[in-house]
């Protein structure tokens, strides 16, 4: 009983900080995403400048700029482990921040679409009732995946420029990854 009392303990105190907003790396998978929190101190995280495609579509297209869809969740432990392993690495940031117009899509967002909307799927009729069922939708639709994290690079016009990328929290291949999705961008324009 002693020996758990001290791992109770020492855990107890390695999440005091975390009431004042400061990362708790070891568990942040396990917690909705930091931008979600009303009190953050930590401020060395990505934040995605849209959450809505078409917003940020129109804005890429404004700017120039090629467009990375975090397709996301809430809860999403896999998620939280990219954006506190990977996103944070200072390189990733730079790319991310700088060279890309980042889309935010959460597929368990529950709030409700103005208007339900009605699709065929697999040959049968579906609703759409929520936001993250649209991005679900959208993601299983034109890019053939159902898992999350989900990582797409798109030109302006929403076309692929780089394979998809999913889980794996190799830093270089993530920021190979970028790279190679802004190489074909800029290609594309020449």
């Amino acid at each position: 009983r002693l020996f758990m009392a001290i791992i109770s303990f020492a855990f107890a105190i390695y999440m005091i900080p975390g009431l004042w907003g400061a990362p708790l790396k070891a568990i942040s998978a396990f917690t909705p995403p930091l931008n979600t929190q009303d009190f953050n101190l930590y401020k060395e995280e990505v934040h995605a400048k849209f959450t809505d495609y078409d917003e940020g579509m129109a804005y890429a297209k404004k700017v120039n700029k090629p467009v990375m869809i975090d397709f996301s969740g809430f809860g999403c432990v896999n998620c939280r482990k990219m954006e506190a392993a990977v996103w944070t690495d200072p390189a990733v940031k730079a790319v991310i921040d700088n060279d890309y117009v980042l889309i935010t899509l959460m597929v368990d967002d529950k709030t409700p679409l103005s208007e339900p909307v009605k699709i065929e799927e697999y040959g049968k009729m579906r609703t759409l009732r929520t936001v993250g069922d649209r991005w679900s939708y959208l993601q299983r639709s034109k890019f053939g995946a159902n898992a999350q994290p989900f990582y797409v690079l798109l030109d302006t016009d929403g076309y692929p420029i780089a394979p998809s990328y999913s889980y794996n929290e190799d830093i270089s291949a993530y920021l190979n990854f970028l790279k190679g999705g802004i190489e074909t961008f800029e290609n594309r324009i020449k």
